[in-house]
């Protein structure tokens, strides 16, 4: 070693030894209590406010420089109701001194006791620190140096104890009071690089959102001396919270796992991550990289073992009503998931909702202009099980209420649509809705361009087969749309049987229809669609009523004669067919046309989309007879025409047999009628036609449920 180098570093070595022997000196000579007023005299001068110290101040040199401190205060600024913004019933703080020389920082164990830090704002909108920090034009701005690009720093750590700290917030202006109300911080002895043992407690408490949260986190966690990379391994979290903002106004949540983050790297991992809530347990694992950059890629996987969904929305206050008591009680997920900045993909979905089994795969990409690959297979799912408890009569005036307030507005987000690139293929093999027995459900959905087309929608339902085509254009100014549908070899015996139980109707059905529309709103649509459709049902009939000795009845009334009364309570028929054409709106039709081995029955009139009303007439003629058991025969009936007007709401309609015509038909054939009925419509509808109401005017001694023109009326219903 040359001599120069070694004169330093004697010079050094005795300047270190002056400065520490001058220290240790001053700390026997100089005692630091001596200087809390002046202390105090100048804080009150530079502020106005009043700092205390109530403890004794005790000072260390050598070879640890530290301070011990109790019993200090600062108050509050004038206005403000706390007498102190800043409390502390004791703080002791050390640090080694030599390795200060080498840039190390080794600090002892570090005690803070019952610190208080009251932040407060008044209803004038001024904090109680606005006269510690000046006014904010005075900041200055932080300084930058060749130093900042030095990221290391050494640093020791004996351990941190803090106890019961507190935080508050309490803001006048917006009447909203925040706070941490206990704080309690352990930190074992901690060394860059080296796994150390930490327990946070904090209790907080909030009155916008109304909230009180008792949480306790716990781990065993590493620190590099760069502060970029960070690992926790046995994390648990356990939340306790009450409150109107908490589901349910209580809950508990438990978290635990392994994690590791490094933000050098871009690089994290969350392994072992187990969430538990409400009597639901979720696990899952993640990995990323090239975190706050452009080249984000994660990958990761979720598993949610079964467990009941519809006790868990209920503990946290979400009543949840379903047809089935077993509905939403056993369910389970699982999938995988991995993606980018702009794009995640899920795949080996598995859904068991119930008795149901869903599998699928999902992906999304490019947020700017979506692209949306959709892909899901169900075994079977009864959607009967999950819809709302029948409540009789509630239901339909709710529903007429909101059709009301029906407010306009966009049907289709056409920017959406237009930048949309979909592929979705859905498939059920067996649906049940409204106790039909749907089969090969199947929908397969392509968007591109502006254009969504749904081809096929198919499904297959007692015997008969219904396929369909539809296809919306938002390209132009105003969407358009079109539709096509079949349906074909229908069992109506079968779906009468699985929808109600009962062989209530019968016949092979099918229908076909087209229809094109264009517009935005629903009224628009409505009043803009034209097409036409069609429907045909043969060899069946349909169960409750005999039409011919309802008729027999309506000519008693009428004429006074009886008619036997044989009653086979079912009506057969060999076709009914009818064909529509639509045009804005409006559904006209001139061809029904039903034929039974009784009657022979001819059908025009239209419906009223826009206005959901109907103008419809129907001529029925009684072509076959039934051997009548007393009195005349129902052969006298054959011949006859039983006019029929179909009038009103679509929901509601009134169904009367065209009395003054029937009457006149009745005299024609040479039947007398009773009482008066051709003096005009007024009376008769005071008459016969209140008994088919089922609203008897005073004269009428007919029931209305034995009411045999009200029944021709229910039969006609019942067939169309």
């Amino acid at each position: 070693m040359s001599k120069p180098i070694k004169i330093i570093g004697i010079v050094v070595a005795s300047l270190v030894v002056v400065v520490v022997a001058a220290m240790v000196l001053a700390t026997i000579f100089i005692n630091p209590n001596d200087y809390k007023d002046e202390i105090s005299k100048i804080v009150r001068d530079k502020t106005g406010r009043e700092l205390t110290f109530d403890g004794d101040i005790k000072l260390s040199v050598f070879p640890w420089v530290g301070v011990t401190t109790s019993g200090v205060t600062l108050s509050n600024a004038p206005g403000f109701s706390e007498k102190n913004m800043f409390s502390l019933k004791s703080a002791d703080v050390s640090l080694k001194l030599l390795p200060l020389l080498s840039g190390d920082v080794q600090l002892m164990r570090v005690d803070v006791e019952n610190l208080v830090l009251n932040l407060m704002r008044n209803k004038a909108g001024v904090t109680n620190w606005d006269d510690l920090v000046g006014k904010e034009g005075e900041k200055t701005k932080p300084e930058s140096s060749a130093d900042d690009a030095k990221s290391d720093l050494n640093i020791t750590l004996g351990g941190l104890l803090i106890e019961n700290a507190q935080i508050v917030w309490d803001d006048r202006k917006d009447n909203v009071r925040q706070a941490v109300d206990d704080c309690d911080i352990s930190i074992d002895e901690f060394a860059p690089g080296e796994p150390f043992n930490f327990k946070v407690h904090v209790l907080l408490s909030s009155t916008k959102p109304e909230i009180v949260a008792d949480t306790t986190t716990s781990g065993i966690a590493t620190l590099s001396s760069d502060f970029k990379s960070f690992s926790v391994k046995d994390l648990k979290v356990l939340l306790d919270a009450k409150g109107a903002a908490v589901p349910g106004n209580k809950g508990q949540v438990k978290l635990s796992g392994d994690a590791a983050l490094n933000l050098a790297a871009g690089t994290a991992d969350v392994g072992n991550l187990i969430l538990e809530a409400y009597d639901m347990k979720a696990e899952a694992s993640f990995k990323g990289s090239g975190l706050g950059g452009d080249n984000l890629k994660f990958t990761g996987d979720m598993s949610v073992p079964g467990f009941n969904l519809k006790s868990t929305l209920e503990q946290m206050g979400i009543e949840v009503k379903t047809s089935s008591d077993k509905a939403l009680t056993a369910v389970g997920l699982n999938f995988a998931v991995a993606g980018t900045a702009k794009s995640v993909a899920i795949s080996n979905l598995l859904i068991n909702l119930d008795e149901t089994t869903i599998k699928g795969a999902a992906s999304f990409a490019n947020p700017d202009r979506p692209d949306v690959k959709l892909a899901v297979d169900v075994d079977k799912f009864n959607l009967d099980s999950y819809l709302p408890p029948d409540e009789s009569g509630k239901a339909d005036k709710k529903e007429t209420k909101d059709v009301k307030s029906e407010k306009k507005g966009e049907l289709f987000p056409v920017e959406f649509l237009r930048k949309l690139t979909l592929k979705a293929d859905l498939s059920v093999k067996q649906l049940i809705a409204g106790k039909a027995n749907l089969t090969n459900v199947i929908v397969v959905a392509r968007a591109k361009g502006g254009v969504l087309t749904i081809k096929p929608l198919s499904l297959n339902a007692a015997k008969g087969a219904f396929t369909s085509t539809a296809v919306l254009n938002v390209t132009g100014v105003v969407p358009t749309m079109t539709f096509n549908g079949a349906l074909t070899g229908l069992d109506g015996e079968a779906l009468s049987q699985e929808m109600t139980g009962k062989d209530s109707f019968s016949g092979k059905m099918g229908f076909t229809t087209n229809l094109a529309s264009r517009g935005n709103d629903v009224k628009v649509i409505i009043a803009n669609l034209n097409g036409n459709l069609g429907f045909k049902v043969l060899d069946g009939y349909v169960s409750g009523f005999d039409i011919l000795f309802l008729a027999g009845d309506a000519f008693s009334i009428l004429t006074g004669g009886v008619i036997g009364h044989r009653n086979n309570n079912r009506t057969e028929f060999g076709e009914v067919s009818a064909t529509a054409k639509i045009d804005k709106g409006v559904a006209v039709n001139k061809d029904l046309v039903l034929k039974s081995p009784l009657l022979r029955a001819d059908g025009a009139g239209k419906m009223d989309l826009n206005t959901m009303t109907l103008d419809y007439a129907l001529d029925a003629k009684i072509v076959g007879s039934l051997e009548g058991q007393g009195g005349k025969s129902s052969k006298d009936l054959v011949g006859l025409t039983v006019p029929v007007n179909i009038t009103g709401a679509v929901a509601d309609p009134s169904i009367m047999v065209d009395l003054p015509r029937f009457a006149v038909i009745l005299a024609k054939s040479g039947f007398s009628i009773v009482g008066n009925v051709l003096e005009g419509v007024q009376n008769t509808l005071e008459g016969i036609g209140k008994t088919f109401t089922g609203k008897s005017g005073e004269k009428s001694t007919t029931e209305p449920d034995k009411n045999p023109v009200k029944k021709i009326g229910d039969t006609i219903k019942s067939l169309f």
